[in-house]
């Protein structure tokens, strides 16, 4: 029976577009239309518990009802499921009870219903695979800059083609009285990936204040290098920004790397979110300076802890939940006429400095303090106080978190020392250092003699071997003949001997004879005149008595006692010489 050919063109362009287009995996899609004919026969001979096989080789689908070969008497026999040992005999006269019969099904006699069922089920197991696709690949990338082209603009939406997929921006992540238009590309970071029955869906956003803290990342390498850090950033987008920077290198300033050369980095940022301004400042970990940055162009006077009489709401349950959490609302003071400047347009600049330090913030003039009767400077001073316990504890948790992880350490290695057997106990150490004293002490006398010999100094045994040569005299080595060999051939008339000459003695002659060679006479020079009556000037020459050296009376007489140490110094006056006896040493010679 030939299987369902799949060399058909449109089965080929599909397989092409899930695979190029919609970035789905040709074998994914292979066994997925497996599953639906399988699931398509059960539904069709109405057996969910049929066991189908499905098999595609060379273009070509197959497919097989399985049957469980079942004795001739069973009294649950089920035509779905089972086959009688005598038919399967037919199929394959090897077949016993147990076995599994394979029969290839006509496919073609397949209703058209069940295979849009087929149909149907191959689309939502794609639609499944794209949408946990698209989830895994973004939900990793939450907050990063992403570049994409806007596709269709909506009045409460713009739909934004990123990489594989399409994305949302909704009209509250958009800058206000930006305008966009189908074909342009823009920047966004990707804000929220959710997975719902529809599909995953990418949220993006140009309002978030991370994007902007983005831009910076990537505006300035300083950011991107680590050495410059963003501590905190707050936005109100179409308005202005504020950030506080840290610089982690000293030599690094943290605002002028950010502002970069002649504004360049600055103005870049500015110009991809429409104009809008951009405050940056230094950090601070101290709130109170740092609240006095967030809040400028104003000028603070003091700020300090709110209590109840700055604000009659504040109780103090609430104080004591917002000291747990080290968010316990401020008080700023500022002058009377810089009250609309510290709160800004529309309340903008006092939102972006709750929102920067994450505390609420009452802004108060100087004539509403002395109303309250308050004493600003105990007030301060307080708070100073405060701000370095919080600091102190700090430090003292850090130190303790560093202390704890230590142990931690130490309690692994252990473990892991205590875990790694090496074979050695104590006693085994044991034995083994007094095996070791025992192979040191315990030397045999013969060994002991020649240890010794070896230590003998070299100098006492050079002496022995050269009394014991006996002297070679030079007579007896000319007497001495050396012994000739009898030949066959008649003797010649014999010649005076040579005396005889060591090679030493015929190096000795060479040397001689080359010292004897006459000198060969140099040339004169033109200059060797001149230099010669030069000489002769240079030593007749008397010299002023200008020129000899001076001296007191002192340093004569310590001259004089430097040069008599000196003499009784030398060699001359030692006493353990003996002058006789190199005398007759010299006489002997």
């Amino acid at each position: 029976m030939s299987g369902i050919s799949l060399k058909n063109k449109n089965f080929i362009d599909g397989m092409r577009l899930f695979e190029e287009d919609r970035k789905v995996d040709p074998d994914f899609v292979l066994d997925t239309l497996k599953e639906a004919i399988a699931k398509t026969y059960q539904k069709h001979i109405d057996a969910p518990e049929a066991m189908v096989r499905v098999e595609i080789e060379k273009n070509e689908m197959h497919v097989y009802h399985q049957l469980i070969v079942v004795n001739d008497d069973t009294d649950t026999f089920d035509e779905t499921l089972d086959i009688l040992l005598s038919e399967a005999k037919k199929l394959n006269p090897d077949a016993k009870e147990g076995d599994i019969i394979e029969q290839e099904v006509d496919f073609k006699e397949i209703g058209r219903t069940s295979i849009n069922v087929a149909k149907q089920m191959l689309k939502q197991r794609i639609k499944e695979y794209e949408k946990q696709r698209v989830y895994d690949e973004y939900k990793d990338k939450e907050y990063e800059l992403i570049s994409g082209i806007i596709k269709t603009i909506e009045e409460k939406f713009i739909l934004v083609d990123i990489k594989n997929t399409i994305g949302i921006l909704l009209k509250s992540e958009q800058i206000p009285g930006e305008t966009y238009r189908e074909g342009q590309s823009i920047k966004c970071i990707i804000k929220e990936v959710s997975k719902n029955s529809k599909g995953s869906q990418v949220v993006l956003s140009r309002a978030d204040a991370i994007f902007v803290k983005r831009l910076f990342e990537r505006e300035v390498p300083e950011i991107a290098q680590g050495l410059v850090e963003i501590k905190a950033i707050a936005r109100e987008a179409g308005e202005r920004t504020k950030m506080a920077v840290y610089s982690r290198n000293d030599d690094v300033d943290a605002i002028g790397a950010c502002i970069g050369p002649r504004g360049s980095r600055v103005q870049a940022v500015i110009g991809e979110i429409k104009g809008e301004k951009v405050d940056v400042f230094e950090w601070n970990d101290d709130i109170g300076e740092l609240v006095k940055n967030a809040l400028a162009p104003a000028e603070v006077k003091a700020c300090f802890y709110a209590n109840e009489l700055t604000d009659p709401n504040l109780t103090e349950e609430q104080i004591e939940d917002y000291e747990k959490y080290n968010r316990r609302p401020l008080v700023v003071v500022v002058d009377d006429d810089k009250l609309s400047v510290a709160i800004g347009k529309r309340g903008k600049n006092a939102k972006l400095a709750v929102k920067l330090t994450n505390r609420k913030i009452d802004i108060k003039t100087q004539t509403e303090i002395d109303e309250l009767g308050l004493n600003v400077d105990e007030l301060v001073a307080s708070f100073r106080a405060d701000h370095v316990r919080i600091a102190k504890e700090k430090e003292q948790k850090k130190f303790l978190e560093l202390q704890e992880e230590a142990a931690r350490r130490k309690a692994e290695f252990e473990e892991e020392l205590a875990a790694s057997d090496t074979g050695f106990d104590e006693t085994t150490l044991e034995e083994m250092e007094e095996n070791h004293v025992e192979e040191v002490v315990e030397i045999p006398s013969e060994n002991l003699a020649e240890v010794t010999k070896e230590e003998t100094p070299v100098e006492e045994v050079s002496e022995e071997k050269v009394e014991e040569v006996p002297e070679v005299k030079e007579e007896e080595k000319v007497e001495v003949a050396p012994v000739e060999k009898p030949k066959k051939e008649p003797r010649k008339p014999l010649t005076p001997k040579p005396e005889y000459k060591s090679k030493f003695e015929d190096f000795a002659d060479a040397s001689k004879k080359e010292e004897a060679k006459p000198e060969t006479k140099r040339r004169k020079k033109k200059d060797d005149e001149d230099r010669r009556v030069r000489a002769e000037d240079l030593e007749k020459k008397e010299y002023d008595e200008k020129f000899k050296p001076v001296y007191s009376d002192e340093e004569l007489e310590e001259i004089e006692a430097q040069e008599m140490e000196e003499e009784e110094n030398s060699w001359i006056n030692d006493d353990d010489i003996d002058f006789d006896e190199y005398e007759d040493y010299y006489k002997e010679d």
